[in-house]
């Protein structure tokens, strides 16, 4: 009899975790590439494997009734043994805190509340066709990158966020963020706060919005975002920055195409401004391979010259099944005298050799790479 209730004691210790972590999921992805890379700036070829935004997360959903519950979300990159670390750590495994939240959400939309992609960067991703690969959009888009300075906060996954997205009203969709400070080390606050107290400290905040319609494979996006800053008034500065995003997109029979522009306006809190434009396609065919290809071309900024430069990549991915996909691709970023961009910085856990201290060896030089690559979901 006493081992009977010492087995069921010890089940009933087993079960009841399980139990409370019935509506919890575990979930990640593991994504590596081996880049061969290349260019015409002052070093040898050279290639070496990557871990490309590894994740690691569990997620979970609480009914409180009928149109109320409560979701919540941690999520963390991780290196997948690829040399050692990621850019965002310098120990290896984890890495940086990636969409981590509190919120609740039912047929009149969902609020949330923490760390995450604002809806600016959201809809960019939406137009990417190689997303954290080499190629990856977001090495042009996410701002003006010039030897005389770079402004590269228009893709953030920022803390002290609150958002709030509308359920889909028939084909209509819509996202709204407050960022109660998106910079901890803004450049024109006088005295920049420190980590601990910046939630208390709000010169840097920002707006961003977005809103999509999509009926009978069109769909038409466009996004917004604000950021302030509270620095001493400074002679040609601004107190705030505005970017545009616009997209278009079509599909139909296996065949996608899209079109994107960007705006920013008061490039680092200048009276600058930068355009900036992009086009690609894939085509899926026999279920499982994809070929596809993108161009991306961003302006000089105005009043400087020669700080434009061009992306182009091309593709073929292979799905082994819904969760895993294997891939082939080629990049090659192009820059004007004065401009330093790549063909792998963002969303790829290595950046090109020719950024940092290297970078001198960027303006008017190209960057490319082969890259082969594996993607498992779970």
């Amino acid at each position: 009899m006493k081992k009977n209730i010492i087995a069921l004691a010890v089940a009933a210790a087993l079960i009841a975790p399980a139990a409370a972590m019935a509506d919890t999921t575990l979930y990640g992805k593991f994504h590596v590439s081996y880049d061969f890379l290349g260019g015409s700036k002052a070093a040898s070829t050279t290639g070496g494997f990557s871990s490309n935004s590894s994740r690691l997360g569990i997620k979970g959903k609480e009914k409180i009734n009928d149109n109320l519950s409560m979701i919540y979300q941690y999520e963390t990159g991780f290196d997948a043994g690829q040399n050692g670390a990621l850019r965002s750590t310098t120990a290896g495994g984890l890495g940086g805190q990636r969409n981590t939240f509190i919120g609740a959400t039912g047929t009149w939309g969902t609020v949330i509340t923490g760390r995450h992609d604002t809806p600016f960067k959201n809809m960019g991703r939406d137009y990417d066709l190689f997303d954290s690969t080499i190629g990856d959009s977001r090495n042009i888009i996410s701002g003006p990158k010039t030897s005389q300075g770079s402004d590269t906060n228009w893709d953030l996954r920022p803390s002290q966020v609150i958002a709030y997205a509308t359920p889909d009203l028939m084909g209509f969709h819509a996202m709204a963020a407050y960022v109660n400070s998106w910079s901890v080390n803004d450049p024109f606050y006088a005295n920049p706060p420190t980590a601990k107290t910046a939630p208390y400290y709000t010169p840097s905040s920002a707006l961003s919005l977005s809103a999509g319609y999509k009926i009978a494979g069109f769909g038409l996006d466009a996004a917004y975002e604000s950021h302030r800053h509270g620095g001493a008034n400074q002679v040609g500065v601004t107190r705030s920055q505005d970017a545009y995003r616009l997209g278009a997109n079509y599909s139909i029979a296996g065949v996608k195409v899209l079109g994107f522009y960007q705006d920013i306006k008061n490039v680092r809190f200048s009276n600058d401004s930068q355009k900036t434009y992009g086009v690609g396609a894939a085509y899926t065919f026999l279920g499982a391979n994809t070929v596809k290809a993108q161009y991306y071309k961003a302006d000089s900024v105005s009043n400087t010259q020669s700080t434009g430069g061009d992306m182009w990549a091309v593709g073929y991915d292979y799905k082994l099944s819904k969760q895993t996909n294997v891939y082939a691709m080629y990049a090659q970023t192009s820059n004007n005298s004065n401009a330093t961009y790549t063909i792998m910085n963002d969303g790829h856990d290595y950046a090109y050799p020719g950024t940092g201290a290297k970078g001198a060896l960027l303006p008017g030089k190209k960057s490319s790479a082969v890259s082969v690559g594996v993607e498992h979901k779970f």
